[in-house]
């Protein structure tokens, strides 16, 4: 669902003259006072470039700071989440204000560079997310030296919960708002640094690889889960004509790699698999068009048909929905959130 941002902030963005604004408060991990990088912050508008990328398992950024005066503080280990913003008729407006909300996930800055060059000097940070956070976590939820687990009565949801609480700083999961019928239903047999040792982002990526849902960061420290569909509403149009314009769009239609899924299930306490169960999925137009492509997927601990069937079926629509659907350049527009349904209305060429 894209950002709810006030009035005047999107007629600011939408305005053919406008004034960026950005809010850039830097806070130490370990406690003390924050540093003040803002547009109209504690050193001036030093801010050359906001470089910010977010793709569904990472995200980072890079800020490059004006330093001639040599005062831009070590900052290694800060964490920011990043304001966007425009000067409006209400004043300087921002994500993360208490009015245009949420603010983007939080990042921590990982590296820090001063350089100087042609006469110029420049502070150059580099800046990472939580799923990096994420794959530099050790879960270590059991018992030293090992720190072994095994969930057998707890939901996928659950136990990323569980996983998420285990980060430093604790991360939470909100309340299930889009459920694939699986993530809170299915009670897998996870095991945790059975093959030490294990992070928290790999053990993740196995969770939701089990269902046709996917981890959405969010600010404060927040997670959520999103179940994309083919029939969500649109959370945001842009046009060839009109605002919000785009500059560029392209779409890309592409054959569908796997479109036959087979799930085994049930290798029975002996790992014998002389009772295997057996879900598939398969996208008919698909294969008709090419060939039958094939993946299989063994998953023992499923012992019941209905099982295996949902997670055939939720592999196949995530073969779907990662597909590369298509590309747009567009002017920057803060209401935009990763996994946000658009819908671009182009009448070039049109009769």
């Amino acid at each position: 669902m894209a950002r709810s941002v006030s009035e005047t902030y999107l007629a600011a963005q939408q305005a053919a003259n406008k004034t960026p604004y950005f809010k850039l408060v830097f806070h130490p991990t370990a406690g003390g006072d924050n540093i003040d990088l803002s547009t109209d912050g504690d050193y001036g508008d030093r801010i050359l470039l906001i470089d910010h990328v977010e793709e569904p398992y990472n995200d980072y950024a890079t800020i490059i700071f004006r330093n001639v005066e040599r005062d831009i503080p070590n900052l290694l280990g800060y964490w920011i989440e990043i304001g966007y913003g425009y000067v409006t008729g209400a004043g300087n407006e921002y994500l993360g204000d208490g009015t245009n909300e949420p603010a983007p996930p939080r990042m921590w800055v990982k590296h820090q560079q001063t350089v100087s060059a042609g006469g110029k000097l420049w502070e150059l940070i580099e800046l990472e997310g939580m799923w990096t956070l994420l794959r530099e976590t050790l879960i270590r939820i059991g018992d030293p030296p090992l720190y072994t687990a095994s969930y057998t009565t707890d939901t996928i949801y659950d136990i990323l919960g569980i996983i998420l609480g285990e980060v430093d700083p604790a991360m939470t999961l909100n309340a299930l708002e889009e459920d694939d019928g699986i993530i809170d239903s299915l009670q897998p047999q996870f095991d945790i640094n059975a093959q030490p040792f294990e992070y928290a982002a790999a053990l993740i990526y196995r969770l939701l690889n089990m269902t046709a849902s996917y981890l959405k960061p969010l600010d404060d420290l927040e997670w959520e889960i999103k179940y994309p569909q083919d029939d969500d509403d649109t959370d945001l149009t842009f046009y060839s004509y009109k605002a919000p314009y785009f500059y560029e769009y392209m779409e890309r239609k592409n054959v569908l790699i796997p479109n036959h899924i087979y799930v085994f299930g049930n290798e029975g306490d002996d790992g014998m698999w002389t009772s295997y169960l057996t879900g598939e999925a398969k996208d008919e137009d698909e294969i008709a068009a090419y060939s039958d492509i094939i993946k299989i997927i063994l998953s023992g601990s499923l012992t019941s048909q209905g099982d295996v069937d949902e997670r055939a079926a939720a592999q196949l629509a995530r073969a779907k929905f990662e597909q590369m659907a298509g590309r747009m350049i567009a002017p920057n527009d803060s209401r935009l959130e990763l996994y946000d349904n658009i819908l671009v209305i182009d009448t070039r060429g049109a009769v």
